[in-house]
């Protein structure tokens, strides 16, 4: 069986799962797969390369999971305030279950990796809601960028204080933006 980098990321998601990040190896990866580390690392460059590539892939397929959720809503605002509702339930969900865990150390890359991915919906609704008359944004990637970071700053917020409730605000602002 060839070794490809999914093969890799899949036994290294396994071992995060059940013995968390600093208690997963390389080596183990490599016993794992019964291969050698050197090969693994022809695939990574190092342990934190493979954990970016798993919480990518992480995010790739949450987006899909999200888009077929959110495809029977009728106008791109409310696919937009359901996804708004969608992060901000994850978000609140990780970190109650992850707040005194060691991946909090590493919630940066899993922030960049989800924002990148619910970025690339948001510009999907952006430029056809803009394209449907409904959203009237004269520059749409300058919008969508706006959007994410108003979702983004609002994340932020839930690490502060996970029952804060800016949600409805970040709807708000969400919806200013996208009709003036």
């Amino acid at each position: 069986m060839a070794v490809t980098r999914e093969y890799i990321a899949d036994s290294f998601e396994k071992h995060l799962e059940q013995f968390g990040f600093r208690k997963t190896s390389v080596e183990d990866i490599a016993k794992d797969l019964h291969i050698s580390k050197k090969t693994i690392y022809v695939h990574f460059g190092s342990k934190d390369d493979i954990y970016r590539h798993v919480i990518e892939r992480r995010a790739r397929d949450d987006k899909q999971r999200i888009a077929a959720e959110l495809a029977d809503r009728q106008s791109y605002g409310a696919k937009i305030e359901g996804l708004i509702g969608i992060v901000f339930e994850f978000t609140r969900d990780w970190w109650r279950r992850n707040r005194d865990s060691e991946f909090v150390q590493r919630y940066q890359v899993g922030e960049q990796a989800f924002l990148d991915a619910y970025t690339e919906l948001i510009r999907e609704y952006v430029h056809e809601g803009v394209q449907s008359g409904e959203f009237t944004a004269d520059d749409s990637e300058v919008t969508v960028r706006l959007v994410s970071g108003l979702i983004l700053a609002g994340t932020r917020m839930l690490q502060e204080d996970i029952e804060a409730e800016v949600e409805p605000q970040v709807v708000e602002a969400v919806n200013r933006l996208l009709t003036c």
